[in-house]
């Protein structure tokens, strides 16, 4: 037979039409085909436990029971994507993934069960449920997914409404202080005269920065006492002497004289840039949204 003549023979026709089928199949069927999708989520005794013990140790105390709330649903939400990412076959094809548990699988040095696919010794062991790396890259990736599904064309006029209404209101301090150190600050402070806040300096131990600090911003607070200083004087009382309150630096009484709110136009340039991200975390949200509808959780207190 020529070769035209065989290459219109219906056998080859049969097996190419196989072929093709056979391929599409390998290419197109969900990898994580082997897992079924979990619409239920729980959280076991141990597992609230360790996320309480976790939050006292960043914290030094306990969780509220809000933010106990907030912490245990944040935790549910993880799970949520994590196991969408999984049904999305992400635990298996993703490179990273991929080369995360080869590397653990060596470094565990466990014999494969599967010689021509380490991978698959690797997922018999669970470690894309149990490696951080892993299911960091996962719920990263599904929140990218959801992120993805934003309407990214926005008209002129409405990224001018979005610059106006972006405007924020930056807060300005009018504070004096009075800085003491040492194990016995607090007492020294409180044991303290009536004074006036301009007469700061004179009970107040050497502070570079000075005792009467005018128009000064959150930044700029946090820059010269630490991080944390301006949440301890929002709960202050204004004109009067107040605190101990700690600082990098030791203890303080504060005067608050008042506060003012300056408007802190969005910079032109980074309009899109801004309006581009609100709109992607609005589609993160909605998108978490829809998929919590779709699952049952419940947890142990």
């Amino acid at each position: 037979m020529n070769t035209i003549g065989w290459l219109r023979h219906p056998l080859l026709h049969c097996l190419l039409l196989g072929s093709g089928a056979f391929l599409a199949q390998s290419l197109f069927t969900d990898p994580s085909a082997d897992h079924p999708a979990a619409t239920e989520i729980h959280l076991g005794a141990s597992e609230v436990e360790a996320l309480k013990a976790q939050w006292r140790q960043q914290l030094g105390r306990e969780l509220t029971p809000d933010e106990l709330q907030a912490s245990l649903q944040a935790r549910v939400d993880e799970e949520i994507l994590i196991n969408e990412a999984r049904l999305r076959g992400w635990d298996r094809t993703d490179p990273i993934v991929r080369r995360r548990l080869r590397e653990n699988l060596a470094f565990t040095e466990q014999p494969a069960s599967h010689p021509s696919d380490a991978l698959a010794t690797a997922y018999e062991l669970g470690m894309p449920l149990q490696d951080p790396v892993v299911r960091k890259r996962l719920l990263l990736r599904m929140q990218a997914e959801l992120r993805s599904q934003a309407d990214l064309e926005a008209e002129s006029a409405e990224l001018a409404r979005y610059a106006d209404s972006a405007t924020t209101l930056a807060r300005r301090w009018h504070v004096s202080h009075v800085l003491r150190t040492g194990p016995d600050a607090r007492a020294e402070l409180l044991s303290l005269p009536s004074f006036s806040p301009q007469d700061a300096t004179r009970y107040s131990e050497p502070f570079l920065a000075g005792n009467v600090l005018a128009d000064i911003s959150d930044r700029t607070l946090a820059k010269t006492f630490g991080p944390g200083f301006a949440a301890q004087l929002e709960a202050l009382p204004t004109r009067q002497w107040a605190g101990p309150v700690e600082s990098v630096f030791g203890q303080h009484l504060v005067w608050i004289e008042g506060t003012t709110r300056q408007p802190v136009p969005i910079n032109p340039a980074k309009v899109y840039l801004a309006w581009k991200a609100d709109q992607e975390n609005q589609a993160l949200r909605e998108g978490m949204s829809q998929l919590r509808q779709q699952y049952t959780v419940s947890w142990e207190e």
